[in-house]
């Protein structure tokens, strides 16, 4: 197959190829030329799957409210050799920490449920959270430019949440950080359980913060979330390849048609 552009979301990949007409051409010219087709291809391919690369970044920046830099850099392409003439531009699915942003983000291209984020996933296995719950930021509360509770939050969160669970105490407060909270420091608790103060073991579930007098929700518990498809991926970048890479292959026939006349 000559020059073809995949385009991967999982196991479902779209595709456009440019193997009819690059054989049309190829038969209207000399023998040196059709020669050099497989490298004025390859030449064209790497130069358009940047540019399908980009404007699948362009169209996250517009579908996404405050994407984070991971999520507006996740297409990534590969690049084409003489002997493979195939780009491919797809979501970055392995990540050395934290979730690849084609797990977080297949709910926004196939609609559905979403996987539960790593801060979850510790809140369950800490038995805070049930089976089926997941932990959406409370209204109201502090979130960092991208819409999302401030790493620095999670942390100090889960911190004191996983002390409290490995020597035993109750997810609640104790007096001891009811004391620390009056100090200024803001410790974190899940009012459920045990005997709690006035009015506490009516809130919703969820985690809470006590900073001296004040108490309010970080994050709430619900069921899973569903999500409609809003990002339609793929389609910028295949609208963008069928634009440009004819451009670069002619480019590229007419620098190989110099060499050849400065020879």
């Amino acid at each position: 197959m000559a020059g073809p552009l995949i385009v991967r979301q999982g196991n479902r990949p779209l595709s456009i190829s440019f193997e009819s007409d690059i054989a049309m051409l190829e038969r209207e010219l000399p023998r040196w030329a059709s020669e050099r087709i497989p490298s004025i291809t390859r030449n064209a391919l790497n130069d358009t799957a940047p540019e399908a690369r980009e404007a699948e970044r362009q169209k996250i920046r517009g579908v996404f409210d405050r994407p984070t830099p991971l999520t507006e850099r996740s297409p990534l392409y590969t690049r084409a050799t003489k002997e493979r003439l195939v780009v491919e531009v797809f979501i970055r699915d392995e990540l050395g920490r934290g979730t690849p942003p084609a797990r977080y983000l297949r709910p926004q291209v196939e609609g559905g449920g979403r996987p539960h984020k790593r801060f979850e996933v510790a809140l369950l296995r800490m038995g805070i959270m049930l089976p089926g719950e997941y932990a959406l930021p409370a209204a109201g509360y502090r979130r960092d430019q991208y819409g999302n509770l401030p790493g620095p939050t999670i942390v100090q969160m889960l911190s004191q949440l996983r002390a409290f669970a490995e020597v035993g105490f109750s997810m609640n407060e104790t007096a001891r950080s009811r004391k620390r909270a009056k100090r200024g420091r803001p410790r974190y608790f899940v009012p459920e359980g045990v005997r709690v103060e006035r009015g506490i073991s009516r809130l919703p579930r969820g985690i809470y913060e006590r900073q001296g007098n004040r108490i309010r929700a970080v994050v709430v518990f619900v069921r899973a979330p569903s999500y409609r498809k809003r990002y339609d991926f793929g389609q910028a970048a295949i609208a963008k390849a069928e634009r440009v890479f004819f451009d670069y292959w002619r480019r590229h026939f007419y620098a190989e048609l110099q060499r050849k006349l400065s020879n």
